[in-house]
């Protein structure tokens, strides 16, 4: 009979201390001598003929180290049986020493399945915002859309830069660095229509009037909730080359420039523009709402995590960031050097977001057993046809690749954890704010 001793650790970890009467190492022992008999080279004696006492006196150490890695290997699976524990990673067994006369005691250390207990989840409060999606937003999107296919000619180099042109210009950020240094810091090219944005810090404000090679230093002023966050409120100088100017002419709106898109006429191009543009801001600011939501419950809920999740997270989230930035870093010492940074802060970043994508996934998960929640054959067959439509498919072959590559579970559990998501929205105090406009609403885009 085994006595078996379980604790409980930090991070999911779970410490067995197990001790094996000695009638059971001696069983073991027998058995290992045995082996060791069958193969032992004694002098004066045939292989495997030697006296089992003189094996049992020559290879003592031997037979120690395999009874010892026998009885961790076997006795450790009796005892999570026993104790009716599932470890998710493999064991590391420790023990002081072994004799043939006495119990033997071994501890075994692993991490078993990460657990949550689940905070308060329905009636939590959130601010949703309020935007009304004019014809004047949705013209501006038609005509954002008519800009892709604009003909451009470039404009004679004496005439200057007005609102509507099409420019390239080399931009580098100058007060920020050394004078003396300015010359070998590099330009950035972008390419801009001129007068399109209705950003009172635009650049292309500032450069207006100005002709092919000319040169310019300005100042522009962020306001204090600018989206880029790391312009917000700041005074920023930038010396300003202008490139080739074009004039841009757009195509004619009619009937037949709609079905080239795919539309059966402008007022068909027009009406689907506007869905699209007030279904984008709809699920947008609801999502913002829902965001808000989580975060409290994320924060109210307590967890036991394995340490082993946490880093096959940063391992995926870190493969991520080398593949958005265009680099093959090896290691986050790496990748920071590379890039210019602090590899402590990096690495801190990265486990404070896998921490956090964990323990959202497993409060989700946790509010769908609850409320037992289940998928929506519906909205699982919606699900396959999109990726029908991205893929130029039919439903019925998406189902066959779906079925062959076995991933019909994975889809089906992010649409429990989707229904959650829209349990905790409709469980929620939802406060609707003062409404703003669709250019307000686009400006808060980037701070999110």
């Amino acid at each position: 009979m085994l006595n078996i001793t379980e604790k409980k650790l930090e991070n999911a970890t779970m410490e067995l201390q197990v001790e094996v009467p000695v009638e059971k190492v001696e069983e073991e022992y027998r058995e290992a001598f045995k082996k060791l008999q069958s193969v032992a080279k004694i002098d004066g004696f045939r292989k495997g003929k030697a006296p089992i006492e003189m094996v049992e006196s020559r290879y003592g150490k031997e037979a120690d180290r395999e009874v010892a890695e026998s009885l961790v290997k076997s006795v450790f699976f009796e005892a999570i049986q026993e104790k009716e524990l599932r470890p998710i990673t493999m064991p590391r067994y420790t023990y002081e020493s072994i004799s043939r006369e006495l119990p033997f005691l071994f501890k075994a250390l692993f991490e078993v399945a990460p657990t949550v207990e689940l905070g308060k989840y329905k009636g939590i409060a959130a601010n949703e915002q309020v935007c009304e999606v004019t014809g004047a937003n949705v013209q501006a999107e038609v005509d954002s859309i008519r800009e892709r296919f604009a003909s451009t000619e470039k404009k004679d180099e004496g005439l200057p830069l007005a609102n509507g042109d099409l420019v390239v210009i080399k931009v580098k950020r100058i007060d920020d660095i050394d004078e003396s240094e300015r010359d070998k810091a590099e330009f950035k090219e972008y390419r801009i229509i001129v007068g399109k944005s209705k950003d009172e810090s635009a650049l292309d404000r500032y450069i207006t009037g100005m002709k092919v090679n000319d040169e310019k230093e300005v100042e522009v002023k962020y306001p204090k909730d600018y989206q880029i966050p790391d312009l917000a409120g700041q005074k920023v100088k930038y010396h300003v080359v202008i490139g080739e100017i074009h004039t841009v002419t757009l195509p004619v709106l009619d009937d037949d420039f709609a079905k080239k898109l795919g539309y059966e006429s402008v007022e068909d191009f027009r009406s689907k523009t506007g869905e699209y543009l007030r279904k984008y801001v709809e699920e947008r600011i609801k999502g913002d709402a829902k965001a808000q939501i989580l975060k409290e419950i994320v924060e109210g809920s307590r967890y036991d995590i394995p340490e082993s999740m946490v880093l096959g997270e940063m391992d995926s989230l870190f493969k991520k960031t080398n593949e958005s930035v265009g680099v093959k870093a090896a290691n986050i010492d790496e990748f920071a050097a590379l890039m210019g940074m602090d590899p402590g802060a990096f690495g801190a970043r990265l486990r404070e977001e896998a921490e956090r994508t964990i323990k959202t996934t497993l409060a989700l998960a946790e509010i769908v057993k609850v409320e037992g929640l289940v998928v929506d054959e519906n909205r699982y067959r919606e699900v396959v046809e999109n990726i029908a439509k991205r893929n130029e498919k039919t439903p019925e072959e998406i189902e066959e690749i779906i079925a062959g590559n076995g991933t019909k579970e994975s889809i089906e559990n992010e649409l429990r954890l989707d229904a959650a998501m829209e349990l905790i929205y409709d469980q929620g105090k939802i406060k609707k704010m003062k409404p703003i406009s669709f250019e307000e609403f686009a400006k808060t885009l980037g701070k999110n």
